[in-house]
């Protein structure tokens, strides 16, 4: 960022003001000393903030892994957050990392930094970067951390990715049965000012088409209300928690969920352990990033447990996290020492059993959207059917 400096030359005792990049206003002032200019006043600049995209969590793993790739070549802390900090595609997010460098600069660690910043790092990351600090293993700390959002990203697009189709189906029926409304029924909505009596389903059917056609206004604006209203209520974070909570007790469904949980929950436990964070913190971190209530229940009775003097794969045992077929492996871990290691076993086996369990979802879902749909268009196009016949003395 930009500073406004105002200052003495030295050598010829002017006054002197002008501009200077930097992260803060410390490093001005080194600069300037350099240049033989004693610094009076230092302040960033009033210029026009530019804006940008919001910062998601999205758009920190990639520069996780750059600081992971950059301190393992020596280069020292600051100077690669610095060098994030310069990012003009991005400015927020060179922002977030500027503000980092210059709270270190300050004397704060970096993981007090990154809890100061505005960046949305997940609750993880500050942990994992004051354990790599402390022992001196911040390159794998910051590595770990990255590979542990970059999973939970793949988590959640895994999610989108399996209700996409079935959303697209779905969107196309709905097209389809547009086109009957507003292109077919229209031609026979004469046949309900003839003598003749309709049957109810015809009737329904053929005044649910003249509405359409006479006014196709209020249709679209109720559309438009529908969808904002569906809108705002699953951007309420408290309904979609309610709704993962009822999914998660439904058949199939429910399993595909457990095993997305149980996989990102031991994935993150083993990320934790590896970085050398304490079992009762990992614990903890792992259970809040549990989506359901069931399970993150379980998740705090079983750090009670290990709390109490229990071990990890017996407190693990009661708590049903993980299906029995791992418990052998973390039980082997805890014993020799080598959870962390058996914890990633375990969460890439329930990350493969994940995704065949959410081919089983769409295996499911897809039929029944078809089948939804099939039974709406039918009951439109039966509705047309008993219209003309009725009209015709024609028997079906």
């Amino acid at each position: 960022m930009k500073f406004y400096y105002e200052g003495i030359e030295l050598v010829t005792r002017q006054a002197v003001q002008g501009e200077l990049e930097a992260v803060s206003e410390q490093e001005v002032v080194r600069l300037l000393s350099e240049q033989r200019i004693e610094a009076l006043m230092v302040r960033p600049s009033e210029q026009k903030r530019t804006r940008g995209r919001r910062v998601t969590s999205n758009d920190l793993v990639l520069p996780l892994q750059e600081l992971a790739t950059l301190t393992a070549q020596g280069v020292t802390l600051i100077d690669a957050l610095q060098a994030l900090s310069d990012n003009e595609e991005h400015p927020n997010l060179a922002r977030g990392f500027a503000k980092i460098c210059t709270e270190i600069e300050g004397g704060k660690s970096f993981a007090e930094a990154i809890v100061g910043s505005s960046l949305p790092f997940p609750a993880y990351v500050p942990h994992l970067v004051e354990a790599g600090e402390v022992g001196g293993l911040l390159t794998e700390a910051l590595s770990k951390a990255s590979h542990q959002m970059n999973y939970d990203q793949s988590v959640r697009e895994d999610m989108r990715g399996a209700l996409t189709y079935p959303l697209v189906l779905i969107a196309a029926g709905i097209v389809a049965m547009l086109i009957i409304f507003f292109a077919v029924v229209p031609k026979f909505t004469h046949l309900l000012d003839a003598e003749r009596q309709l049957p109810a389903l015809a009737q329904l059917v053929l005044n649910a088409g003249r509405f359409a056609n006479e006014a196709p206004w209020m249709l679209v604006g109720g559309a438009i209300v529908m969808v904002s209203m569906i809108v705002i209520v699953f951007s309420n974070a408290a309904v979609r928690h309610t709704l993962l909570n009822v999914a998660i007790e439904l058949p199939v469904i429910g399993a595909w969920l457990a095993e997305q949980d149980a996989a990102r929950w031991a994935s993150l436990c083993s990320a934790m352990l590896y970085a050398k964070v304490s079992l009762l913190t990992a614990l903890t971190l792992a259970s809040e990033s549990c989506d359901y209530d069931r399970r993150r229940h379980r998740a705090r009775l079983m750090i009670k447990d290990v709390e109490e003097g229990d071990s990890f794969s017996e407190a693990l045992r009661r708590a049903r996290l993980v299906p029995a077929t791992s418990l052998n492996l973390v039980s082997v871990g805890d014993k020799t020492g080598q959870l962390a290691e058996m914890l990633g076993a375990v969460s890439e086996l329930h990350d493969v059993a994940c995704k065949r369990r959410m081919k089983q979802v769409l295996t499911l879902l897809e039929p029944l959207a078809i089948l939804l749909i099939g039974i709406v268009i039918g009951v439109m196009i039966m509705g047309i059917v008993q219209a003309i016949t009725a009209s015709t003395d024609i028997a079906i």
